[in-house]
């Protein structure tokens, strides 16, 4: 994996760095240098595909003799004539690529449209094809801007479409790609017919000599029509499909601006597909739909005017990014004037319900196409949605179907259960989480071993820190951090049931204080209920700092969603998501 790439008068980009993650989704004003980023990892594709076929060579470069690869310029996949930044082509222009294990490629660029590809290697030195593989085991697939298809399309080279397969003329030779990977085929349309349903595709005929051409039908009810006839955004997805299909054996996508042409349901989709393809992900976007979908991290903010690419680390961050692409819109009453739904939620609680869902494969609540969410400021306010639910019906007339889930926070079953009973004669989708807050269902120590491996892996660290952060590991951290906070949640919960029985029974205040201890021992001896009653933004913050203490890294949320299996996800929470996502999708 690829863990950095240093420009050097490299188009624009004269001194800048990029550093990289797994998933890597780069935004910015146009002209930023995102376009840039890519084109080095797709000239770096062909300079690795010719140095894994053949072995290095002496040569002269500027004086000095080297052991390297010169790579002939008709086979790198981008524009060598504004290579140089300025046109200063009297200086050395270079990409370097460091991967994690720290071995680099640095691919030169000279006057004479000239590319030669140099190694770093700690080790030893690359003699051969053998060594190159063994050292530096990557492969780049590339998804450049698609567009509408070609009207005609015409039977190209077998040399044509080799080289310019992955540029910006993919779009030009699809039918041609399908014409050549006959094999592969089957995998295609079932592909299709997975992600699109009710349409499907046959596989291109050839028709005619000097020229040939080709044709390709798809099917939609069992109508045929020539792929040109169908909409540019079913069009844009299948180039989209194939580049995945011809991706598998890739160790990293690079993806440039997919958006184009796609519904915002599309756009989730194939952010999902593009996560859970495993690959390291490079992906230049200006789509808001795709950065909401990204992690806070995963974004990367372009600029060529400072000297690196700054990544988003928060809200703020995320807010920045947005603005930097000119987004500020408020898609709310759109959303509600199509859809007809409201749920209510917590604060910033949705990001973590769509994930939930995802997870649990309840695909209406995921997307959240036909779903207007409004944040709540609190349990207290849930007087909103009644006054919601009034107003619609009574003074707009409006048929506004309404869902809410707040937080359970410190109160007892007994307040929930006459809560929830009184809600639902106004709204009968009115849930209340069991756990005190939507972080508390990300406390699961399998799940969040998994996610702290993976960062482990990403920095390549040794077997005994890895054993440190297993589950009973993990386990043992949220163990120490929740016996911190006993005091405070006792007190919080003994508060709150005495002030709901206050004057409700004949119970005096010393017995519904003793029962409520007796409760929090039983739920403290207990991992599970243990986890569910804690504050789990306080633990979840709590665990990351002793994570970065003592092994210097992070855990989001949405990583450990990520590596939670389905069934680790609560079964309270997959009953009340399961009831959500029919609201969403009846």
């Amino acid at each position: 994996m690829f863990k950095s790439v240093r420009f050097d008068n490299f188009k624009g980009l004269k001194e800048y760095t990029v550093t990289l993650r797994k998933m890597n989704v780069l935004v910015g004003p146009n002209n930023a240098g995102k376009s840039t980023v890519l084109d080095s990892f797709r000239a770096l594709s062909a300079a690795v595909k010719y140095a894994g076929r053949r072995n290095p060579c002496p040569l002269s470069v500027q004086g000095h003799l080297i052991t390297a690869w010169d790579i002939p310029w008709p086979q790198i996949p981008i524009s060598l004539a504004n290579i140089h930044s300025d046109y200063r082509d009297n200086i050395e222009t270079t990409l370097t690529f460091t991967l994690t294990s720290g071995r680099k490629l640095r691919l030169s660029f000279y006057e004479n449209s000239r590319a030669i590809l140099t190694v770093e290697h700690s080790l030893s030195v690359v003699r051969n094809i053998y060594q190159f593989r063994k050292a530096f085991p990557i492969a780049i697939a590339s998804i450049t801007t698609l567009g509408p298809l070609e009207e005609e399309g015409h039977l190209l080279t077998d040399e044509y479409v080799e080289r310019w397969r992955g540029s910006k003329l993919t779009h030009r030779m699809f039918r041609n790609i399908w014409y050549r990977q006959s094999d592969q085929f089957s995998d295609f349309k079932a592909l299709v017919e997975k992600t699109w349903p009710g349409m499907s595709v046959r596989p291109p005929e050839r028709h005619g000599f000097a020229p040939a051409k080709l044709t390709m039908f798809c099917e939609e009810n069992r109508m045929a029509r020539e792929l040109s006839w169908a909409g540019f955004g079913f069009q844009v997805w299948l180039q989209i499909l194939t580049h995945l299909i011809g991706a598998t054996p890739a160790t990293m996508l690079i993806v440039d601006e997919p958006e184009i042409y796609l519904h915002p349901d599309l756009q989730h989709r194939l952010f999902a597909l593009l996560r859970s393809s495993e690959k390291q992900v490079v992906l230049a976007t200006h789509s808001v739909e795709i950065i909401n979908e990204a992690e806070h991290d995963d974004v990367v903010l372009v600029n060529r005017i400072r000297r690196s690419a700054k990544r988003v680390g928060n809200i703020e961050g995320l807010q920045e990014a947005l603005f930097s692409i000119g987004s500020a819109q408020n898609i709310h009453l759109a959303k509600l004037s199509q859809g007809k739904k409201i749920l209510f939620l917590e604060g910033q609680d949705y990001k973590l319900v769509k994930r939930f869902a995802a997870r649990i494969w309840l695909p209406a609540l995921s997307q959240d196409v036909k779903l207007t969410v409004i944040p709540l400021g609190g349990f207290t306010q849930r007087q909103r949605i009644e006054e919601a639910a009034w107003i619609f019906e009574k003074v707009l007339r409006a048929e506004i179907a309404i869902a809410a889930l707040p937080d359970r926070d410190y109160r007892c079953n007994e307040e929930i259960d006459a809560l929830v009973a009184n809600m639902r004669v106004t709204v009968p989708r009115f849930h209340v989480l069991p756990a005190k807050e939507i972080e508390n269902y990300l406390l699961v120590p399998g799940a969040i071993s998994c996610a702290a491996q993976d960062r482990l892996r990403e920095r390549a660290t040794g077997k005994i820190e890895m054993d440190a952060v297993s589950e009973i590991g993990i386990e043992s951290i949220l163990l120490k951090c929740t016996d911190e906070v006993k005091a405070d949640v006792s007190a919080q919960v003994i508060a709150h049931r005495s002030t709901f029985f206050n004057g409700r029974d004949s119970r005096d205040q010393a017995t519904v204080v003793a029962e409520t201890l007796r409760n929090l021992d039983s739920d403290w001896a207990d991992v599970r209920r243990r986890l569910a009653i804690v504050p789990g933004k306080q633990i979840l913050t709590a665990l990351n700092r002793e994570l970065q203490a003592t092994f210097r890294i992070l855990v989001t949320p949405l990583q450990i969603i990520r590596h939670m299996a389905a069934d680790q996800v609560d079964q309270g929470l997959r009953d009340i998501l399961a009831d959500l996502n029919a609201f969403a999708s009846g």
